[in-house]
């Protein structure tokens, strides 16, 4: 009986620990009121907290309990129909909050457009803030906390001599400059505001070239990067270049062919779990002498309730959705050994499967 009994607490505490969801009710009443009452004291608006979910790190596992440590919480706040995100460690910590990234990103096209004689849209990684910006200053804010900016044009040839003023600019400044030159605007707009999974690591979060996760949607990519470490900047041009294979779309590489085959597969064998999954998509065979990147369109899928909390899949890496299209990276063998990726999980194959496992 004694056995049994420490059994089903074990048990019970698994359920606890595994069902435990993140809702409202979680975090304190004391913690959600200092959150809102620093935003709303710091913007002057009367936001409320809609969503509060506690944030922590694995720290291991205790027999076979999972432990968490709790770092902190994470909020999503409204206000007049605006949604927008905050972090607080606990009910007297700092709160730090992306409320004005509308704002900021306003004034930064603003900023922008007076280098650039095009029609523009300017997306920047701001992160959280813990201070009011003051958007009159936008030059400062962005020498002071702006990380990266991604300018967004149509139609625009990145090697005219038109953005020379844009990219001196660029090579003085300590960021990360990307210019997009979208097919058209509504390439532009699926691009910016289209919906898209989050990688979650290993060959699936690289890119197989400068741009080539958007290559649907874009032309021409220039992008100049600042090294903090060495204080030089780096560019790099590419010029996007797509072929087909019935609804299989992919980059072509520089000096590289991308052979193409039908494939039977309706399966995907996952040997690592020892169990099989259906395909979503047709399947192919791809071959290519370097990295490159494939697409294939979201509504080909064979379900048509495709949900972001899902995790699509190919050879074992997760698969991004960006705008309408499955995005995903074949990758040499050399590529894994020099980045230092201890398993071949391209196979030269491409096709979509499902896996709910997180």
């Amino acid at each position: 009986m004694k056995k049994l009994l420490i059994l089903a607490l074990t048990a019970a505490m698994l359920i606890t620990a595994v069902s435990c969801g993140s809702s409202k009710n979680e975090v304190s009443k004391s913690v959600i009121s200092h959150v809102e009452n620093a935003v709303n004291e710091k913007y002057g608006i009367k936001a409320k907290v809609i969503q509060a979910d506690p944030t922590y790190e694995w720290e291991g596992f205790d027999f076979i309990i999972p432990h968490k440590k709790y770092t902190g919480y994470s909020f999503t706040l409204k206000a007049d129909d605006v949604e927008f995100s905050a972090l607080a460690a606990s009910d007297v910590a700092p709160v730090m909050d992306d409320y004005q990234r509308p704002e900021i990103e306003a004034s930064l096209q603003d900023f922008f457009a007076e280098m650039i004689p095009s029609p523009i849209r300017v997306k920047a990684d701001i992160g959280l803030l813990e201070e009011k910006v003051d958007c009159s200053d936008i030059g400062a804010f962005f020498a002071e906390k702006c990380g990266a900016v991604d300018i967004y044009l149509v139609n625009a040839y990145l090697n005219s001599s038109c953005y020379d003023g844009f990219k001196d600019f660029a090579r003085s400044s300590e960021a990360i400059f990307t210019l997009y030159s979208c097919r058209s605007n509504a390439d532009r707009d699926t691009l910016i505001d289209g919906r898209r999974t989050v990688s979650r690591g290993d060959a699936a979060s690289t890119e197989t070239s400068l741009g080539s996760d958007y290559a649907m949607y874009v032309r021409e990519v220039w992008q100049c990067r600042y090294d903090h470490a060495d204080d030089t900047h780096t560019e790099e041009y590419n010029e996007l270049k797509t072929g087909s294979h019935g609804d299989l779309w992919y980059v072509i590489p520089e000096g590289a062919e991308v052979k193409v085959t039908d494939s039977n597969a309706r399966w995907f064998k996952d040997t690592n779990q020892n169990e099989s999954h259906k395909l979503i998509t047709a399947a192919y065979d791809v071959d290519c002498a370097a990295s490159f990147t494939v697409f294939y369109p979201v509504d080909k899928a064979e379900d048509a309730e495709l949900k972001l909390s899902q995790v699509y899949k190919c050879s074992g890496n997760q698969v991004d959705i960006i705008g309408d299209y499955f995005v995903y990276r074949i990758h040499t063998k050399q590529w894994y050994a020099e980045n230092n990726y201890y398993c071949d999980k391209d196979k030269g194959f491409f096709g979509v499967y499902v896996d709910n496992y997180y």
